[in-house]
């Protein structure tokens, strides 16, 4: 039985994504290998510094400032078969107040006139195009996951601004609006139809809640010939987050971290702090749940703390002829000048779904920078602030808030973030090195600390 959670497909999403043979909001999708390449679309800064926002594609036309109220920005195109797979923004008015305002215009495949048009923030906050939560205002941002497939090219631009944003100089001196955005897209290997926006209702994230139910206490053993663990639960009783989590794939060890290092915070040292997210989390009745696809060939192995009470659900089978399997680490890497962090750092093919992270504040104008299969800088992923990662912005403006795929846990420090992958997962078919600048120009030197998820076609 699949659990839809909102929504209904039309005849039109529903044929581009018979053509890629998968719905990329459906959580079963996460341990299914794919070889096509996740790029962002940013206003990072072009010279390496921490002038990321408003380092526009272009002005059209070109004879015209960006100032003028007549002026379009053209803020993402690419070539299609394609899907946009989020997009994130946030900016300032010139009262310096965080502000999103414009007409935001879809050009698909070419075509001279804008097929859709709509007036920002409502586009995110009025829920008649995007519904909620797939797309929203976060703290301090606005944020859409909502996939829009384009056949041969799609263009977005802004335009109806009327110079209300913060002007501000780039690292080359241009004057620039203080506009932050970010894009996730991949070029796809076959043909889609575009996404009629205005006429498509948008399904949200899906949850695969097949398969039988195994209770046991302190460890669970599951033997069977390919299975899927699709959500575990841990009652700790009278225990602490200290307990520590083993998970062994096929006799080779998947996890080994603490409880509260795998949930990313403790319970005990912040009893404040909250995530309910729709892959990790704890709910109401203190039950700590997961729900990261975990596949096995012959046998998935769990072990914890004694009078810890363990519920697995297990699917039979596998849908796809490959699965990866699932991977969760320390961040285990120092902060040292000139030079990113690395949360991660893998060869063979894999793919990140996500991590959460202890941020200073002293560290969070650092950009997320993904380098897949070897390439060099800048990378195809180049973030534009640590906090612009988390889908938030001005150090999480609004204060902590728990989302479907990423939040902050409370108001105490270091900071404690989250962020989850699915349709815009990051894709590698060699090797990756993922990593984030340690404040700007990596200044920050001190403690750094973090959980990452991701999988693995291998676990040695």
């Amino acid at each position: 039985m699949t659990n839809r959670l909102i929504f209904l497909l039309t005849p039109q999403i529903l044929a581009a994504q018979i053509a890629l043979q998968r719905d990329p909001l459906h959580l079963r999708w996460l341990s299914v290998p794919d070889p096509t390449k996740t790029m962002m679309r940013s206003g990072y800064d072009y010279n390496d510094g921490n002038y990321d926002s408003g380092n526009l594609i272009r002005v059209e036309p070109p004879s015209v400032p960006f100032w003028d109220p007549t002026s379009e920005w053209v803020l993402f195109e690419a070539a299609g078969p394609g899907v946009l797979t989020s997009m994130w923004f946030t900016a300032k008015n010139k009262r310096g107040q965080p502000y999103l305002g414009g007409q935001l215009n879809f050009y698909f495949d070419g075509e001279e006139a804008p097929r859709f048009r709509y007036r920002l923030p409502d586009l995110f906050e009025d829920g008649k195009i995007f519904p909620q939560p797939l797309a929203e205002r976060s703290s301090g941002a606005w944020i859409c996951y909502a996939p829009i497939y384009y056949a041969r090219f799609l263009k977005i631009t802004l335009t109806q601004h009327e110079d209300s944003y913060t002007h501000r100089k780039n690292g080359r001196g241009e004057l620039i609006p203080h506009l932050y955005h970010q894009f996730t897209y991949q070029r796809l290997p076959r043909p889609v139809e575009s996404t009629p926006l205005g006429e498509a209702h948008f399904p949200s994230w899906e949850m695969d809640t097949s398969g039988e139910t195994l209770v046991s206490e302190s460890k669970v053993v599951v033997r069977k010939r390919r299975g899927i663990v699709n959500e575990l639960r841990l009652d700790l009783g009278s225990g602490t987050d200290e307990a520590p989590l083993r998970i062994h794939v096929d006799g080779e060890l998947a996890v080994d971290l603490k409880v509260a290092e795998f949930w990313g915070f403790s319970r005990q040292l912040r009893p404040q702090a909250r995530m309910r997210s729709l892959l990790l989390g704890v709910d109401e009745a203190g039950i700590y749940y997961c729900r990261f696809p975990m596949p096995f060939r012959r046998e998935f192995r769990l072990e914890t703390s004694p009078g810890t009470r363990i519920f697995v659900r297990v699917r039979d089978g596998w849908f796809e002829k490959e699965h990866f399997y699932f991977r969760a680490s320390r961040v285990e890497d120092r902060t040292e000048p000139g030079r990113d962090l690395r949360i991660l750092e893998v060869r063979g093919r894999g793919h990140y779904v996500g991590a959460i992270l202890e941020v200073p504040d002293e560290a969070m104008e650092g950009d997320e920078r993904f380098y897949v299969d070897g390439e060099g800088f800048p990378p195809a992923w180049h973030g534009t602030g640590t906090e612009d990662y988390f889908r938030c912005g001005w150090y999480f403006f609004g204060g902590p808030l728990t989302r479907p795929l990423y939040g902050m846990l409370d108001t105490a420090k270091p900071k404690i973030a989250y962020r989850f992958h699915v349709a815009d997962r990051v894709n590698w078919t060699k090797s990756a090195v993922l990593g984030f600048e340690h404040g700007e120009n990596n200044q920050y030197i001190g403690p750094y600390r973090g959980v990452v998820f991701w999988y693995s076609e291998h676990l040695r």
